[in-house]
């Protein structure tokens, strides 16, 4: 029996294994054309007027068949509800009101367009006319009551005047609800010379009420005539109606030169 060495696991051994036959090397493949006219990356044709999948997009545009903006409200068919309301009630209630319908009918319409803006601003423009000219008639007013005040003038209620308050300017056409009374000393047209205040009861009509005047006002001038007063015109106001009558049951006696002015008071 015969001593072996024990073999080296590290040494190789005499005769190597033979390797095993190599994969056979893939052909070159050449690279796919770029796309060119006609033709998308995948191979289709593409139609005129079309642009390749993927290709650039113009900017704040989407490719065609894209659905739109997300974000963005399809326009409402028809007019602004809130315009037609702002025009209706600036002319049928107040400028102010409309003007307010006319901001809110602005604010949707950007929001969801909408026909009705026209509509709108036309309504904010006639609201501010009308606020100018409400302006207008306010300043004409505290002028005429300034300038009133100044010439020493007081606009009377017809109701409240009184037997020897001289009246500046008397026109006896139309109805009369105040007169502007000056100081006797100055010139004047007319003068309340009497007042008379039938006694309580229900309205006795006009017809009857016309008579009482007319006489209980001829024989209170009386006193007053001469012959520079002779030729003057003689008016009473009275109560028209039962709605007049309840308030005030008095008439004012007024007599008014015809022409020129009075500087000096009659019954006094």
């Amino acid at each position: 029996m015969h001593n072996q060495v024990p073999s080296d696991p590290f040494q190789q051994p005499a005769t190597p294994a033979a390797a095993p036959p190599p994969f056979p090397p893939a052909p070159p493949q050449p690279f796919p054309p770029a796309p060119g006219a006609g033709q998308q990356p995948f191979g289709g044709p593409v139609a005129p007027g079309q642009q390749p999948f993927g290709g650039p997009v113009a900017p704040g545009q989407y490719p065609p068949g894209y659905p739109g903006d997300p974000f963005t409200l399809p326009p409402k068919e028809g007019t602004n509800g809130w315009a037609i309301a702002g025009l209706l009630t600036t002319f049928l209630v107040s400028g102010l009101v409309g003007a307010i319908f006319a901001v809110i009918a602005l604010r949707k319409i950007k929001r969801q367009p909408q026909r009705g803006r026209g509509l709108a601003i036309a309504t904010l423009i006639i609201a501010g006319l009308q606020v100018l000219l409400i302006a207008a008639i306010f300043a004409v007013i505290i002028v005429d009551e300034r300038r009133d005040a100044a010439a020493g003038i007081d606009d009377v209620v017809v109701t409240d005047l009184k037997a020897g308050d001289c009246i500046r300017d008397f026109d006896g056409s139309g109805a009369i609800y105040d007169l502007p009374t000056v100081a006797c000393t100055d010139p004047h047209q007319a003068e309340v010379y009497h007042v008379y205040t039938f006694p309580e009861g229900s309205y006795p009509g006009t017809t009857q009420v016309e008579a009482e005047s007319d006489k209980r006002c001829g024989a209170a001038f009386e006193p007053y005539l001469t012959p520079q007063t002779e030729n003057m015109d003689i008016y009473y106001l009275y109560p028209r109606d039962d709605s007049e009558w309840r308030q005030d049951r008095s008439i004012s006696c007024i007599v008014v030169a015809p022409s020129g002015t009075l500087t000096a008071p009659l019954t006094k």
